[in-house]
């Protein structure tokens, strides 16, 4: 079963923020060469689902203080939020040498690298300018945490790649600083924008932690899947020697033999194409995403549990039903 985040019933407000978050993104992100704004402008229209928008916009109506919220206010914080996302994933990207994303080619494929680090960053300063437009030091202070939290985790992931035998520890920090903290920043700022009081904000928040390190270790699995379906190459994080739970728990169940190639093939000392796909059909023939299927479930569970304390209405119905679509989704 799979649920299409474009058929949740959103109200017709948040659908129409959606496309105005993705015109200030598209207006924000304008530079003055026509082929790299081109290509630019390309990956922010394939921008998916915008989901952490969602998220902001769905947080600032949950206390349904609809009155209270300014509109062109919370729409910049969503596009902060998206366009913080959108350089993440050019970084991303760059570091890992990925020529497809969602199917389409990645500014890497076209771009030298030095060239598309500039426009990453390039990205991340238009985040900035938007987050700072509110006039409130509170939410610019909370989105630079994420910020360097984001960029913390981009240095734990380089220094623990090529590492077999990387910790849960290691990992769930890492996919929290990857993935959860921008869901938990868009819940959190969006409740700010909405006037909720403290312990409201510090609860969608929470439900934003939960939800992103479901989503991600559902995304950790989806890797080894085919690229027909994802848009990327298939065992990804096994190329570039990453770690993930299904690999960790593959590694305390599998036959020694299979272990031992899998963590030679993330240490490169098998690196063929060839390889990487047999150590992919190792660990889709063991038990290993069951295992981590359940342990993503547990933590959308535990989101949705936190829902149960907020006013049961359609903008909490709706970040119910999110977070449901994290964990059936299949790309």
């Amino acid at each position: 079963m799979t649920i299409e985040l474009e058929r949740l019933p959103l109200t017709q407000t948040i659908e129409l923020e959606v496309q105005e978050v993705s015109e200030q993104l598209l207006a924000s992100a304008s530079l003055n060469f026509p082929m790299l704004n081109g290509l630019l402008k390309t990956i922010i229209k394939a921008g998916g689902k915008r989901l952490r928008p969602q998220l902001a916009m769905l947080s600032a109506r949950v206390t349904g203080r609809e009155d209270e919220i300014e509109h062109q206010k919370l729409i910049q914080v969503a596009a902060a939020i998206e366009m913080l996302h959108t350089a993440t994933l050019v970084h991303d990207d760059t570091l890992d040498e990925a020529l497809l994303r969602r199917g389409n080619p990645t500014l890497n494929s076209a771009l030298s690298e030095n060239t598309v680090i500039l426009v990453g960053d390039y990205l991340f300063a238009q985040s900035a300018i938007l987050i700072t437009r509110p006039g409130n030091p509170r939410v610019v202070q909370i989105f630079a945490e994420c910020l360097a939290t984001i960029c913390d985790g981009e240095l734990t992931q380089m220094f623990s790649s090529r590492q077999p035998n990387s910790s849960r520890d290691d990992y769930f920090h890492r996919i929290y600083a990857k993935t959860a903290v921008l869901f938990a920043t868009a819940c959190e700022l969006g409740a700010i924008m909405g006037g909720a009081d403290e312990a409201t904000a510090r609860q969608l928040r929470e439900y934003g932690r939960l939800l992103g390190i479901g989503f991600q270790i559902i995304d950790d699995i989806i890797d080894f899947k085919p690229s027909e379906v994802t848009g990327k190459a298939t065992g990804g994080d096994l190329r570039e020697g990453i770690v993930t739970l299904p690999t960790m728990y593959f590694f305390e169940d599998g036959q020694r033999e299979d272990v031992t190639f899998v963590k030679e093939v993330i240490t490169a000392q098998h690196n063929s194409d060839a390889d990487v796909l047999h150590a992919v059909e190792l660990i889709r023939n063991s038990g290993a995403f069951e295992q981590a299927f359940g342990e993503a479930r547990d933590y959308i569970a535990r989101a949705k549990v936190i829902l149960d304390d907020l006013p049961d209405n359609e903008p909490t119905r709706n970040l119910r039903q999110i977070a449901d679509f994290a964990l059936l989704r299949d790309k």
